[in-house]
């Protein structure tokens, strides 16, 4: 029982030094971990790695094959936040046919990942 209570009391301070997740952190990876990876670096998902979106040119992540479709869409647009908001909430309105299908209609929901996506740099 000691033993159980000190690993506990242990992994919780070390999470406290570490930093709790944001809210922001904690919505975007509840969402969007599913298809896509966040840390620089890492392998793309089905979707493309989202380190560094926020003034990246879309669809030039190196490595992920990006659809026909999404390409022509997106053609000379550059990640910014209200990008990435109108994005979220609605993808095939920007880029249709495209293959993603997720939709976030919850703005206060949109508003955490993006403000945690403009961190990831």
């Amino acid at each position: 029982m000691q033993f159980k209570l000190l690993a506990l009391l242990t992994l919780t301070a070390a999470r406290m030094a570490a930093g709790a997740e944001s809210p922001g952190e904690t919505m975007t990876r509840s969402q969007c971990l599913q298809c896509h990876t966040l840390g620089a670096g890492e392998p793309h998902g089905v979707g493309p790695n989202l380190h560094g979106l926020i003034g990246r040119a879309a669809g030039t992540a190196p490595g992920f094959a990006y659809s026909e479709k999404f390409l022509a869409a997106m053609k000379g647009r550059v990640w910014d936040a209200a990008l990435v908001e109108r994005w979220l909430k609605d993808t095939q309105a920007l880029a249709p046919g495209n293959g993603m299908t997720y939709f976030q209609d919850d703005a206060r929901k949109r508003k955490l990942i993006v403000g945690y996506l403009q961190t990831l740099k």
